[in-house]
């Protein structure tokens, strides 16, 4: 395997990006060869003669080189009066004209969304390439993290990568050790793109993953909650593929409170029978309420359905013992009014 050595990141010019997703198979070496020396050497402006003799090619090859990224838009002609010629004809062509309302009435401003994120843990900005470079140059650590970041990977890491690397190691403070784990972890699961990085990364600073056994031993809590999803996911038919953060977050704070998968399974069927859908936030609710009960087993919950129906049972029966109590003082005094009124008589 192949992969990029860190230290050839000292010094940098950048390439738009079109030169190799667009280009890279229509040019051929020597028009390589020039559009690399010019962009190297942009600050001192291009001289064909400077670019010949540096290149060992011909005038003509030079110039035909030149053409070529004219044609393609990379690069314009301009004569001694500062007239552009040799425009691409895509950027040339005249545009139909849209004839205009008049007097239009300006619509009013829809405010933009802020995008959500977690608001303990705000998205920085991220460094920049020459940023990078410098941090590279005068830190082994960053370096062997970028090294080491792309054999676990399997690949070469581009530019947004190592962005996201230098900003959980210099701004959020992981350990190179800490990072490293993460993109270990998230590698083996298939799930190392540069975002998913980013955004695991910010939660691991928002829950002071400091060392190495924080992480392992976060890891293996999230393994424990992904394998207990996984069997309530069978059990009752719940269809997403994964945990989202904020139901990984309710089944931690369920296994903290010692209730198993069983207790869990209960739990969902109370919430569909009184809900009619899945919601994760009503069988929290079920189950603190259970845990503050001190309900643990399903035996438990049928004890304290039973203590529950005695309890109803034996103040109803209160209620009617009263009610008949009542009843017979009611008669016996009727009784004796109607008997003395007959003495009276």
């Amino acid at each position: 395997m192949y992969i990029l050595n860190p230290d050839c990141y000292s010094a940098m010019f950048a390439i738009p990006a079109s030169v190799a997703d667009e280009y890279l198979t229509q040019a051929s070496l020597e028009d390589l060869k020039v559009l690399l020396w010019i962009f190297r050497n942009q600050s001192s402006g291009i001289s064909v003669d400077a670019m010949t003799n540096a290149l060992g090619l011909s005038a003509d090859g030079a110039l035909r080189a030149l053409d070529f990224w004219v044609s393609k838009g990379i690069l314009q002609f301009q004569d001694e009066r500062g007239n552009v010629r040799f425009i691409p004809k895509a950027q040339t062509q005249k545009q139909p004209e849209v004839k205009k309302a008049a007097s239009p009435v300006p619509a009013p401003a829809v405010p933009k969304k802020a995008p959500v994120v977690d608001s303990d843990v705000p998205v920085l900005p991220k460094p920049t390439m020459e940023q990078i470079a410098a941090r590279m140059q005068e830190d082994e650590t960053v370096r062997s993290l970028m090294t080491q970041a792309q054999q676990i990977l399997g690949r070469t890491i581009g530019l947004d990568m190592q962005t996201t690397l230098l900003t959980l190691f210099d701004t959020y403070g992981l350990q190179k050790e800490v990072i490293l784990t993460l993109l270990q972890h998230l590698a083996e699961q298939g799930r190392a793109s540069t975002a998913n990085i980013a955004k695991i990364g910010r939660i691991w600073f928002s829950r002071e993953i400091e060392t190495l056994d924080d992480a392992n031993a976060y890891i293996q809590r999230i393994s424990a909650v992904e394998k207990l999803f996984g069997e309530l996911k069978t059990v009752t038919g719940i269809s997403t593929p994964r945990p989202t953060q904020k139901q990984s977050d309710y089944l931690l704070s369920w296994m903290d409170m010692g209730f198993s998968l069983e207790m869990l399974v209960r739990a969902y069927e109370e919430t569909a029978e009184r809900t009619g859908k899945i919601s994760f936030n009503y069988m929290d609710k079920i189950l603190k309420n259970w845990h503050n009960d001190g309900i643990k087993t399903p035996q438990d919950i049928e004890n304290a359905r039973k203590q529950t129906a005695k309890a109803k049972q034996e103040q109803s029966l209160e209620g009617t013992s009263f009610d008949l109590e009542t009843a017979l003082r009611k008669a016996t005094v009727t009784a004796k009014k109607h008997s003395q009124t007959k003495k009276a008589e």
